[in-house]
């Protein structure tokens, strides 16, 4: 009895588990993307429309046609993406930890939600352009595999590693624009697959049972290349950065 209780001993020195689940406050950055205007001639008002007549106008009273007809102009966008601060979401799963050499390794399997709202904006005054400002809170699902080396200090942990998402899938609440519901569809397809990431963070372990960490979560990957706003496709850098807070149990 006495070597297989102290095989058990030995054994909880080496490998751990547990299940955890906390908070995280995250932000989608778009490296402060804007998308110039792109004005054009509405085929009507050209030389073989049936409106080219009306291609000038009189706009400030002097007599003298010489201004163009904001009718005349097509404007396709004159927005800019403004991420908003950190948004609060949650994340649960489980962990394995084996401590080998005075050092641990920690792999995880995490069930995450976050959210980020976006701001569509207009950087200039357009008069012409029926594009309307407005703002979405987006949902992400994603599922999340960590795998962490650290050393211990003590009852204290410090440690970072990679951390591989795949997107399960997201969501615009109802107050979204038509820009923001366009915006989303042409990434989705990009964000369902895998993104990296480093997480880097420290811990505390608690009479050996409870476990307490606060990480950072920086991107290795995009979410996304591009943008499509009705017919135009726009390059953009889309990024996820995360601040993390969990408890856990140990068993």
């Amino acid at each position: 009895m006495s070597v297989i209780f102290i095989a058990q001993m030995s054994y909880s020195q080496i490998f751990t588990w547990g299940i955890k689940g906390g908070v995280n406050s995250s932000k989608v950055s778009f490296d402060d993307f804007s998308i110039d205007p792109k004005v054009s001639i509405k085929p009507d008002y050209q030389p073989d429309g049936p409106n080219y007549g009306d291609l000038f106008k009189d706009l400030d009273g002097d007599g003298v046609k010489n201004e163009l007809n904001p009718l005349a102009l097509d404007v396709v966008a004159n927005l800019a993406f403004e991420p908003a601060s950190y948004d609060m979401g949650y994340h649960f799963g489980a962990f394995a930890r084996v401590k080998v050499l005075g050092i641990f390794i920690q792999p995880e399997l995490i069930f995450s939600q976050t959210n980020t709202t976006i701001n569509i904006k207009k950087p200039l005054a357009d008069l012409y352009s029926d594009v309307s400002e407005s703002s979405a809170s987006i949902k992400y699902t994603n599922f999340d595999i960590p795998v962490m080396v650290g050393v211990k200090l003590g009852p204290a942990r410090l440690y970072g590693g990679p951390v591989a998402s795949f997107k399960l899938g997201n969501n615009a609440d109802e107050s979204a624009s038509e820009e923001i519901n366009q915006m989303l569809d042409s990434f989705t397809a990009v964000t369902q697959k895998a993104t990296f990431g480093g997480q880097a963070g420290v811990g505390l372990d608690i009479l050996k049972k409870i476990t307490l960490d606060v990480r950072y979560e920086f991107p290795l990957s995009k979410l996304g290349d591009s943008i499509t706003l009705g017919d135009y496709s726009y390059n953009t850098d889309q990024r996820a950065s995360q601040f993390l807070a969990s408890i856990g149990i140990m068993f």
